[in-house]
Parts: C-alpha cells; sequence; structure tokens
C-alpha cells in the first residue's frame, strides 16, 4: 500500500473534473506567486540597511506563502508538490493527473513513485479521466 492509495482526503478527479478546478487552481497559485513576488522586491529593497535580516524576514515569509498555498491546494482535494506543482488522484491505478504554474490544462500525467520530471503528456485527452481505459 502507498500513499496514494488509501483515504487520504484527497479525491480522485476524471480529466475533466481536474480541469474544470484547474482556474481555481491558477488563481491561488498566481495570488500566491505575486506575494513571493513582492516578498523578494521587499527584501531587495531592505538589504540596503541589513541584508543577513532582509534575508531571514525573506526565507520567513516565504515559507509562510508556501504553507499558506499549500493548505489551499490541499483543501481542493488536491496534492500540493514541488514548487507550484500540483497532483490529482486519477481514475487510472498508480497514475497521477500533473500541473505546473504556466500551464493553461492538466496535459500530463506521472506515476505515484515519479516526480514532476519523469511525467509524460497524455495521449488522448478526449478520454474524460481515462475511465474507459478501466473498463
Amino acid at each position: 500500500m502507498n500513499l496514494y492509495d488509501r483515504d487520504d482526503g484527497f479525491r480522485i478527479f476524471s480529466l475533466q473534473e481536474a480541469n474544470l478546478l484547474l482556474p481555481d487552481v491558477i488563481k491561488i497559485t498566481a495570488i500566491a506567486a505575486e506575494s513571493l513576488e513582492d516578498a523578494k522586491m521587499r527584501m531587495k529593497s531592505e538589504e540596503i540597511d541589513d541584508n543577513a535580516l532582509a534575508q531571514r524576514k525573506f526565507e520567513k515569509e516565504t515559507a509562510a506563502i508556501l504553507k499558506e498555498w499549500s493548505q489551499e491546494i490541499s483543501a481542493l482535494g488536491i496534492y500540493p508538490k514541488g514548487f507550484f506543482t500540483v497532483d490529482f488522484k486519477s481514475p487510472i491505478p498508480d497514475t497521477l493527473f500533473c500541473w505546473g504554474y504556466g500551464e493553461e490544462v492538466i496535459s500530463h500525467t506521472h506515476k505515484i513513485f515519479e516526480t514532476f520530471k519523469d511525467r509524460m503528456p497524455i495521449r488522448n485527452n478526449l478520454l474524460p479521466g481515462f475511465e474507459d481505459l478501466l473498463n
């Protein structure tokens, strides 16, 4: 048994359902990315006075922004992964739908034991959630 097999509160999404939720994911992620950029600009302006203090403040603020982003993504039933990447449980055994910030649709999958860098393009996105493969 692995992390994705158990009932962990994260739901199984068809590809269509995952893509329908994507505008919310994009909005949450864009807000977090903008907050990180604002924090970076503040750090650069504060470096003039005290570089070490500015860096510590930036790291603390970054951690808080990423924690909030992760919590908001998790609340949608989606796995927050990496730096603004997410995984959706799919109906295909051992397979996750994968999305990264900047992408407009979910167009990749990877196995549960793989990472974002191992993802593969979805070959037939006309299959709504690949349910047809399960029959």
